[in-house]
């Protein structure tokens, strides 16, 4: 028996189709039957033949499903698993919430760019600072000031902004 008919016998088993109607999404199950049958038939023949030989094909083959579906890095997960964002019908009609409170989010933005704009040189530079790398280490590593007066900088920086912006 030889590799093609290993895998066509795999391929039409109850045991196999039983297995493969076992796993979600459902609409994904036919492509997940030929992306494994594809697999099978990719493994080297003597590779493929003793593992049916020793009665591990089943085995074998249940973990190349379970590595398709969990793994991330899968070639089938990335096509066929993966979130992928789709544009409802209220979205593209404007009915959507969150257009609101995102142009909310936006204008709160740019009054706080503009106020940090605003601020004494070196405040806003430091905040600048932080906002590029995140940390005060960082700035510390950068300016070789001192991460507590950086700290105590932006923290003063970020209340002057607060009252400003939300009065």
């Amino acid at each position: 028996m030889g590799k093609n008919e290993i895998v066509a016998e795999l391929y039409s088993s109850k045991e196999f189709n039983d297995c493969i109607g076992k796993m979600e999404p459902d609409h994904l199950r036919d492509d997940l039957k030929a992306e494994v049958a594809l697999i099978l038939l990719e493994t080297e023949e003597s590779k493929l033949l003793q593992i049916h030989a020793s009665g591990g094909l089943r085995f074998y083959t249940v973990r190349v499903i379970m590595n398709l579906i969990q793994s991330k890095t899968s070639f089938f997960y990335k096509q066929y698993r993966q979130q992928v964002t789709e544009i409802t019908d209220r979205f593209i009609s404007g009915e959507d919430q969150d257009l609101e409170e995102r142009a909310t989010r936006e204008e709160l933005e740019e009054k706080i760019f503009s106020e940090i704009d605003n601020l004494y040189w070196y405040n806003n530079q430091m905040l600048r600072l932080y906002l590029k790398h995140g940390n005060y280490r960082a700035i510390e590593k950068d300016t070789r000031i001192p991460y507590s007066s950086a700290y105590k900088t932006i923290q003063k920086s970020l209340e002057e902004i607060k009252q400003k912006v939300l009065r």
